[in-house]
């Protein structure tokens, strides 16, 4: 069966209004990570007197929300230009310039990456705002006022007049579980080792995509380690941003990305087709001449006609059973004095 020409341009519209459709579901889910990182709320937890955990001093970031965005960014466009640029260099790879296939491949990765992110970072403001844990420089930052006659007790009714900071950052300083610098760098990290395990094809080395894969997550490291450096985070707050960032990254890459990288952009469009055609007949048509269901089936004519038996006897006698044998040609003999010769459709007998 033939498609017609209209059949392909209705499955690029059904995969127009897929991706429309994806675009409004991360968008849908986008709003709200933007909403809660930019001016959600934290809940407001109490703290014992003189608590150590919570009272070093404040320090500047090392690496700065923006910079961790950034170096994010860079490192995903770099994970893709060198895995491109190692199969070019393998022979079994060479080509003259990237296909179609090639950035189909690369947009699909990167539209992947951003659905993660934002599923990540869904994660992570949500529990920072439902918990509110205090950072270790919390005492430093918010410099609250309480009843210290109370002391030892837990302190729940204090007003932070921390002046050398302003709002947002003592809000901030009640974010600390878990690290969104760790769960963001180690998302990154983890992602683009399973995206160079299945992009990267080079025949003269056997440990290079293994050093590519160990530096990402080495610098990822890096990332978290700061933060415990900086003050900015616990230690069993670094330690579950890894953990969420490597999961989430998991979670994307094998209910998702595995099997959306696998196809290639032929393979979406002849599915769109297949899902189209199972809807509607109208969008295929038949090139080929039926064939008529009134053609007679044609029996093969017998080897042997029916009138080769008439000469052969068919009685059956009580206590005596007749089988039906060929007649054979008596062979003929000829003298001794003459030489035997046989034809040639003898001797083939």
């Amino acid at each position: 069966m033939e498609k017609c020409p209209d059949n392909r341009r209705v499955s690029r519209r059904r995969l127009t209004l897929a991706l429309i459709v994806d675009v409004i579901l991360f968008l849908i889910v986008g709003i709200p990570v933007l909403y809660l990182f930019l001016q959600g709320q934290p809940f407001i937890q109490g703290f014992l007197c003189d608590e150590p955990s919570i009272s070093l001093p404040y320090r500047p970031d090392t690496i700065s929300t923006p910079v961790l965005i950034f170096a994010g960014v860079g490192t995903s466009i770099f994970c893709v230009v060198i895995v491109e640029v190692l199969n070019a260099i393998n022979r079994k790879y060479i080509r003259e310039c990237p296909t179609r296939e090639d950035f189909w491949f690369i947009a699909k990765g990167y539209s992947v990456m951003v659905v993660g992110f934002v599923v990540q970072e869904l994660f992570v403001e949500f529990v920072k705002r439902q918990l509110g844990f205090l950072r270790p420089n919390f005492m430093d930052v918010c410099r609250p006022q309480f009843n210290r006659s109370l002391c030892p007790a837990y302190i729940t009714e204090y007003t932070c007049s921390g002046s050398d900071h302003d709002a947002d950052e003592i809000r901030d300083s009640r974010q600390s579980f878990p690290s969104g610098h760790s769960a963001f760098s180690m998302y990154i990290a983890v992602f683009y080792c399973f995206y160079i395990q299945r992009r990267l094809h080079v025949s003269f080395s056997r440990i290079l995509k293994f050093f590519l894969q160990a530096a990402l997550v080495f610098t990822a490291s890096i990332c978290g380690l700061s933060r415990i450096r900086d003050h900015k985070h616990h230690a069993s707050d670094v330690i579950v941003g890894f953990t969420v960032g490597a999961a989430v990254a998991v979670f994307v890459y094998k209910l998702l990305a595995e099997n959306l990288l696998s196809t290639s952009l032929e393979d979406d469009v002849s599915k769109s087709s297949m899902s189209t055609s199972t809807v509607s007949h109208d969008l295929c048509c038949t090139c080929a001449t039926p064939v008529s269901s009134n053609v007679e089936s044609h029996t093969p004519a017998p080897l042997l006609q029916n009138g080769y038996f008439n000469d052969v006897p068919n009685t059956l006698d009580e206590g005596r059973h007749t089988s039906l044998k060929l007649k054979k040609s008596s062979p003929v003999c000829h003298p001794l004095s003459t030489p035997v010769t046989l034809s040639s459709q003898q001797e083939l007998v």
